[in-house]
């Protein structure tokens, strides 16, 4: 059997988002059988920086991604890594393009988090690099199946070197913080919870347009996170006339109290890669209702059992679902039943072993 591979990962920064999160989660949870990853980071600052807890990342000290293209390469150089794990388009070109030249290029696996084509956020040019970079990586790992077939398709990928995994979450981890957590928040009435990055991704504007029509009225909301839309939300929901009932604490470090004692958890994105915030939610107990959006969600839940999904972009039905929640405590705690188990699937451990098979299998074909 071949030595397990040394594996370099790479991360542009510590934000707080799901791939900053999934990427610590696996160096945490690596298997013991193999040897640790080194973590590179291109700005190791951020909220997600209290997530290291005991990791020590190498700073790049790259205040631009694209600056880090020569501390990365130097790095490449002096440990000589077998692969090079990177993740997100644009760390993903920053990585394929600093192997170029090298007299013995370590492998590249690179990450997916999104569908290109529901973000329409990148421009022909980034998209066609993006492309470039997947195609010179041994393996490109997509989060579902959904965003597995448009890189297929659109990057003009060979099937089998594009697998799916799903997002690792610290399953155990959540669970232990919920149980026995207090109320984050004061007063009385059911709490619905969201989480993210206050961007248009994650559909917070449709969401407060729901939350306007609940027939809950005693009913909250709290949307944890931070980004550029916040005063567009926060003006939006003044309008709505729900703004004494919106909650926006800011980037919260732990969300499993929230979720633990949510009433139920929304998830309103437009798009996304996988959905992680839904296996926490589910971990945590909190009845969870889901746009069907590509992709992920529908990976995770199984409709009406562990959660609701709703057809994309519907805010009506997305408001008639969480009324549903809130209203039928039966229901409600039917999801929480099935929720719990569902979510081990996605437990750290296992995720992160089989990233460690890939990358085994990968090191393995290239040394013969």
């Amino acid at each position: 059997m071949p030595p397990p591979a040394a594996p370099l990962f790479f991360l542009s920064d510590l934000d707080g988002g799901g791939a900053q999160r999934t990427t610590i989660n696996l160096v945490r949870h690596w298997p013991e059988d193999r040897t640790r990853p080194v973590l590179a980071v291109a700005r190791a600052a951020g909220p997600g920086r209290p997530w290291l807890d005991g990791i020590h990342p190498v700073d790049l000290g790259a205040g631009r991604l694209r600056r880090a293209f020569l501390p990365l390469r130097r790095l490449i150089r002096r440990r000589r890594p077998e692969l090079v794990y990177s993740t997100m388009v644009g760390a993903n070109i920053v990585a394929a393009t600093s192997v170029i030249g090298l007299r013995r290029p370590p492998l590249l696996v690179a990450r997916e988090t999104n569908s290109h084509r529901a973000r329409g956020d990148l421009s022909r040019a980034q998209r066609g690099a993006a492309g470039w970079a997947y195609r010179r990586a041994a393996a490109v790992v997509a989060l579902s199946e959904g965003v597995r077939g448009e890189l297929v398709e659109d990057c003009r990928l060979e099937p089998e070197r594009v697998v799916t995994i799903h997002n690792p979450v610290d399953v155990d981890d959540f669970q232990k913080r919920a149980r026995g957590s207090a109320r984050p928040w004061p007063g009385e009435g059911p709490m619905v919870v969201a989480a993210g990055r206050l961007v248009r991704q994650k559909g917070f504007d449709i969401l407060l347009r729901a939350f306007a029509q609940l027939r809950t009225k005693d009913a909250r909301l709290a949307i944890l996170g931070e980004g550029s839309d916040r005063e567009a939300l926060m003006r939006f929901a003044d309008e709505l006339g729900v703004a004494e009932r919106i909650v926006m604490p800011g980037h919260v470090a732990d969300i499993a109290p929230w979720l633990a004692h949510a009433a139920a958890f929304a998830l309103s994105s437009r798009w996304e890669g996988f959905g992680h915030v839904i296996v926490e939610a589910m971990a945590c107990g909190a009845p969870v209702v889901a746009f069907d959006c590509p992709h992920g969600p529908a990976d995770i839940i199984e409709d009406g059992r562990t959660g609701v999904l709703v057809p994309p972009l519907e805010g009506d039905a997305l408001a008639a679902a969480l009324d549903r929640v809130l209203g039928d405590g039966e229901f409600a705690q039917r999801l929480r039943a099935a929720g719990r188990p569902a979510a081990m699937r996605f437990s750290a451990p296992a995720i992160a072993r089989a990233y460690a098979g890939l990358f085994d299998d990968l090191c393995a074909a290239a040394r013969h």
